[in-house]
């Protein structure tokens, strides 16, 4: 059965990071492409959560996960979503396990790619690993010093959140990222778990060097009932192995 979908970028990121998985998904079955078909039944719609990507120009350490849901809810009732699979990578899938009890329109499925899935009342930051944790602190104390966005510096960024892609590849990543959300990070996330109102997949991306494959199987383990599927890739698995992935998701709907 087809469904639609809504993707959900990860920490720094923006809509743009799905570009080559939306290419994959919306390609046409047909080669060559018929001059005229009717309108697609697929449709894949990604989002930039408040002060990401095109929305940069809100300061990104003070958006809410609140704001986040807001953003999903906005798109899923001013788009007329229904029959759709809600999909977040990274904080991605915290904001989308927050939003999914939200929202008026419930999705078929969630699909959490390495998302973050912190333990009861602790916030996402608590479910990355101490060096991760310790970058971020780091970088909220500069932002209350400073009463601005912080962007984590290119090395760090590069080493941890792209160290998988060859150096074409994550200069470019390193140039669309963007401020970390502070706030997104250390507020308590408050995910009901136990009363999901739609199945959940986890991806778990086995060459993660931001996240390991362990501790994304022990985040998985803690939603209930939950489908795990493991992918060879790196966290950036939409830029480095788009087709793969968006195989995944078709498959997972």
């Amino acid at each position: 059965m087809v469904s639609d979908y809504l993707l959900v970028h990860g920490t720094t990121q923006g809509a743009r990071s799905w570009g080559k998985v939306w290419g994959h998904m919306t390609a046409p079955v047909e080669h060559p492409p018929r001059l005229y078909r009717p309108k697609q039944a697929l449709r894949v719609r990604a989002i930039d959560l408040p002060g990401h990507g095109a929305d940069r120009g809100q300061d990104a350490a003070l958006v809410s996960l609140r704001e986040g849901v807001k953003a999903i809810a906005d798109v899923v009732e001013g788009e007329s979503f229904s029959d759709y699979v809600l999909v977040g990578h990274e904080l991605g899938g915290t904001v989308a396990l927050r939003a999914v009890g939200e929202l008026a329109v419930k999705p078929r499925r969630i699909v959490l790619v390495s998302g973050i899935v912190p333990a009861s009342g602790k916030p996402a930051l608590s479910a990355y690993p101490l060096a991760t944790r310790a970058i971020v602190r780091s970088c909220a104390m500069l932002s209350g010093l400073t009463g601005r966005d912080i962007t984590v510096p290119s090395d760090i960024i590069g080493r941890y959140w792209f160290g998988e892609l060859d150096m074409m590849r994550k200069v470019e990543a390193i140039g669309h990222s963007g401020p970390l959300p502070l706030r997104m990070l250390t507020e308590a996330a408050g995910l009901n778990l136990e009363e999901l109102p739609c199945p959940v997949t986890y991806i778990v991306l086995t060459n993660n060097r931001l996240i390991a494959a362990g501790r994304q199987r022990a985040m998985a383990a803690r939603v209930p009932g939950a489908s795990v599927i493991e992918l060879n890739a790196g966290h950036q698995v939409a830029v480095a192995s788009p087709q793969e992935l968006a195989n995944t998701l078709l498959a997972a709907s």
